[in-house]
C-alpha cells in the first residue's frame, strides 16, 4: 500500500496479487446420519485446483476518526470466478 495527501485528506491505495493452489481432494463431500435414521451424502461445490487472486482498493481519511473505503476482490480460475465489490465507512470514537 501507499499513502499520499489529497486536498488535505490522506488517501491510501492498496493492492495484492496471489496464486492459490488446492492440494488433495477438491470435490468436498461428507456422508452423515441423524440418530436412528439412514445415512445421506452432502456434496459441496468443487474447489478450483489453481486460481489467481486479485485485490485493489483505496481508503480516504475524511477526518481523524472517519475513513471511507472501496475495494475489489477477485478469484479467477479456469472454471470458476468470484468477484466482490465492497464499500465501507469506519468511524472511530
Amino acid at each position: 500500500s501507499t499513502s499520499f495527501a489529497m486536498q488535505g485528506m490522506d488517501l491510501t491505495l492498496r493492492g495484492a496479487l496471489a496464486w492459490r493452489h488446492a492440494f488433495g481432494d477438491v470435490d468436498p463431500a461428507a456422508t452423515l446420519a441423524f440418530a436412528g435414521s439412514n445415512a445421506f451424502t452432502v456434496a459441496g461445490v468443487p474447489i478450483a485446483k489453481n486460481a489467481a487472486l486479485v485485490e485493489a482498493g483505496l481508503d480516504l481519511a475524511i477526518s481523524k476518526s472517519t475513513t471511507l473505503g472501496i475495494s475489489y476482490t477477485g478469484q479467477l480460475a479456469s472454471d470458476a470466478q468470484d468477484h466482490a465489490f465492497k464499500a465501507n465507512l469506519a468511524i472511530r470514537f
